[in-house]
């Protein structure tokens, strides 16, 4: 979970960072070059994987198992490890409309509105994963939404000195959260069908929305467009950004940061999603706004406002509230969060036992063994 934060973090001021920097008289406005630079990080967890399973199989000699029979006829063996290509493409659309929408909000804001996940998730959790969600739970997510609201307003009314249209950022980004809840959904299910490790499965996203950029960009850079969010004419322009990182070396060493903050924390988020669920994850990432919003602070880009600060205590009270931290003992909510931590508990159990299968016997194999190279 402090893997969650730390990369929800710092991959939120990084990417603010690049947006702030100037190079060749202009400010590097590149999203989806940012989203691209996203999956090259995710990618290098697919290198780190397999750097591991060589190290591994060198030292213990391993039997690979065969995939359950009950999943040989079923589009989950059929596809392998290529099933992750779904989830992927959510990711690069919500990560490309985010960035876009970075563009144009201070960044305690953006991280605020991602956080409207959480509504999403559990709505999609209960209609298709048919899922139980307690009342203390419902009680979290109607705090943080209220949270989220809190502070949307209020920046609009006080705009940031780093948000150039907080109502179109805004838009954008709760827009994009509908496409990362079905990332996330996506993903759990295929954890529940699919015996794969986060790493392993991070990485496989990672290639895919990379490969998927590497025929996306070259279109973008072709089309013309002269709205606000475009660059020098045209939806995107790539020789002009790398033109832009080279002249500046704190811009480079920000995109560089940026590739190796997701390469080594963006892991812990799927992990989350495969040993607790969707939801817990989408929760966690609504705390990251309070840490961003210091932040921002601090470095100037945001002014502090009471009215925010009470906004983000109604959303860390929610999240506390969701993941049974602080507990309300009244009409039934102790009952219900007493009653799901127990269930949580259950679930990290299995959790240590499948890290212990993950590092002593094959069943870390059997997932190469689906059908797919990957």
């Amino acid at each position: 979970m402090i893997g969650v934060l730390l990369k929800g973090t710092l991959s939120t001021i990084v990417s603010k960072a690049m947006n702030e920097q100037s190079s060749e008289g202009e400010k590097y406005h590149h999203p989806y070059l940012q989203a691209a630079s996203m999956f090259v990080g995710e990618s290098i967890c697919y290198g780190l994987f397999r750097l591991y399973s060589f190290v591994s199989k060198s030292k213990n000699k391993v039997t690979p198992l065969s995939p359950s029979k009950n999943l040989e006829n079923n589009v989950y063996s059929k596809l392998g490890n290529f099933i992750f290509f779904f989830p992927a493409f959510f990711h690069l659309i919500a990560s490309t409309i985010s960035f876009i929408g970075l563009v144009f909000i201070a960044p305690s804001i953006y991280q605020m509105m991602k956080g409207f996940i959480v509504v999403i998730v559990a709505i999609s959790s209960v209609l298709f994963l048919k899922k139980k969600i307690y009342r203390h739970q419902v009680l979290g997510c109607v705090l943080i939404t209220l949270g989220i609201i809190i502070v949307g307003i209020v920046s609009i009314i006080y705009k940031a000195s780093s948000a150039s249209n907080p109502i179109l950022g805004a838009g954008l980004v709760l827009f994009a959260q509908l496409f990362m809840g079905a990332m996330l959904i996506t993903e759990e299910l295929f954890f529940r069908k699919i015996t794969i490790e986060p790493f392993h499965a991070q990485g496989i996203e990672g290639i895919c929305g990379l490969v998927s950029y590497m025929f996306l960009l070259p279109v973008l850079n072709a089309l013309p467009c002269t709205q606000a969010f475009c660059n020098n004419g045209f939806v995107e322009n790539s020789l002009f950004a790398f033109k832009q990182i080279y002249a500046n070396t704190l811009l480079a060493t920000i995109v560089f940061s940026m590739i190796g903050v997701v390469a080594m924390f963006n892991w812990t988020g799927i992990a989350i999603t495969k040993y607790t669920s969707s939801l817990a994850r989408s929760t966690l990432k609504t705390t990251n706004a309070v840490f961003v919003w210091v932040v921002s602070i601090f470095l100037g880009w945001e002014n502090f406002l009471w009215q925010q600060l009470i906004g983000f205590l109604i959303l860390v009270s929610g999240t506390l509230i969701y993941n049974e931290i602080l507990i309300i003992p009244l009409w039934g909510f102790k009952q219900a969060a007493y009653k799901r931590k127990a269930e949580k508990e259950k679930v990290n159990l299995l959790m240590v036992s499948e890290m212990q299968v993950f590092r002593n016997s094959s069943a870390f194999w059997s997932a190469e063994d689906h059908s797919s190279f990957l």
